[in-house]
């Protein structure tokens, strides 16, 4: 049998290679004029267009030119801490696509970087609109005369970058009560920018953040970082691509788990109470792999692996009647491919005297391992009579990931 790679997990290319790993989502916010006319449309080429100046100007040196060059009688240069854009048909129409950005992936989190746009000026309509403000007095004006040109300093540019969070299905599925902060970052610092934590059941988020970085930024100028359990996840809103994650596998492995050669048992236990005896049907029903895990049934609360490694959650079907005699101390161990063998987290009695309808086993594996071998030895034991033992011939199952 095979599971269905959950919806979350992408194939992707290593993080050691900076560029494109992850095509953008559908651009949701085409439709309701953020975006430029035909910023949604495809265009040739497969690298991701780089941000330019409202001119479209790509020399740095003639910009800083043009900068000194400005009339102090009608231009200001200004200090802008990052600042929320709400005018998004003003900031459509002064960037661009980001046609190949990185998709950030964690708990309630989907986030891409859907367009951008570098500038080397605004007009004073233009910064009014994005910063909420009246356009400062020109730096050369005797009175308050207001400046037509906003400038924001010698080697310096502003940045407009629009992103937005979908749901990511993550699985196993995170508790209610879990929360993932959301922050804007400038130059690695949080900024005072707000943006509402995402929740289990409540991830749609989306924004248009303005901020003046250095001249041909830095991935790291400008981000939109993703904090749960002490796990830091961050998507540069300069370019699109992952400047920090807590599970380097999220993208460079799909986390498919595929299960086959699965064994059955089928066996017949005395109750010696009750009843005249229980039966017993079971094997693997299918398993999946993840960095992250809050969930009791799925081995409690492990939180994130380690860099290197990944939990394997594999799910049984395991149908037994009930029986107040009968104890199920089945034994479950995974077996790598070099002969290690692991324990699940896990104890016995929680994976198969669960009364609950679910049977899971978790194991914490080398982020690196392409396949695995489980072994289940039924074991039953009677709580009136210490002496009862019955054991069946070992259950095995291939697990195979991607």
């Amino acid at each position: 049998m095979t599971t269905r790679r959950p919806s979350f997990l992408l194939p992707a290319e290593s993080l050691a290679r900076r560029g494109v790993l992850l095509a953008a989502p559908t651009l949701l916010l085409a439709g309701c004029g953020l975006l430029p006319s035909g910023a949604g449309e495809e265009t040739d080429g497969d690298a991701a267009e780089e941000p330019t100046g409202a001119d479209g100007a790509e020399g740095g040196a003639e910009a800083d030119e043009d900068a000194a060059a400005a009339d102090p009688a009608t231009s200001a240069v200004v200090e802008l801490r990052p600042t929320e854009v709400t005018d998004e048909a003003v900031a459509g129409g002064l960037m661009t696509r980001l046609e190949n950005a990185q998709t950030m992936l964690a708990p309630n989190v989907k986030a891409t970087v859907t367009a951008s746009g570098l500038l080397d000026s605004l007009t004073a309509a233009e910064y009014t609109a994005l910063t909420g403000e009246e356009p400062p007095a020109a730096d050369g004006a005797e009175d308050d005369t207001p400046a037509e040109t906003i400038l924001p300093g010698e080697r310096k540019q502003f940045l407009l970058a629009a992103w937005e969070s979908t749901d990511p299905e993550w699985q196993p599925a995170i508790t209610e009560h879990e929360s993932t902060v959301l922050d804007i970052t400038h130059e690695g610092n949080e900024t005072t920018i707000s943006v509402p934590w995402a929740r289990h059941g409540d991830t749609e988020r989306r924004g248009i953040v303005l901020a003046i970085v250095d001249r041909d930024p830095k991935p790291e100028a400008l981000g939109l970082r993703a904090e749960i359990r002490d796990g830091v996840s961050e998507i540069s809103l300069v370019d699109g691509s992952i400047l920090a994650t807590p599970a380097p596998a999220l993208y460079e492995r799909e986390l498919g788990v595929e299960v086959t050669d699965a064994g059955v048992v089928k066996t017949t236990v005395p109750d010696g109470f009750g009843q005249d005896s229980m039966t017993l049907q079971g094997t693997v029903k299918d398993a999946l792999l993840t960095p992250y895990i809050d969930v009791h049934k799925h081995g409690g609360n492990l939180f994130w692996a380690a860099e290197d490694e990944l939990y394997l959650v594999v799910n049984l079907d395991w149908q037994m009647d009930y029986s107040s005699n009968i104890e199920d101390v089945t034994e479950a161990k995974l077996t790598l491919e070099d002969g290690t063998e692991l324990r699940p987290a896990q104890d016995t009695n929680q994976i198969f005297e669960n009364k609950h309808g679910w049977h899971t086993a978790t194991f914490t594996i080398p982020a690196k391992e392409r396949s695995a071998t489980l072994t289940l030895t039924p074991r039953f034991t009677q709580v009136l009579d210490s002496d009862f033992e019955q054991v069946e011939d070992p259950i095995t199952a291939t697990l195979t990931f991607s």
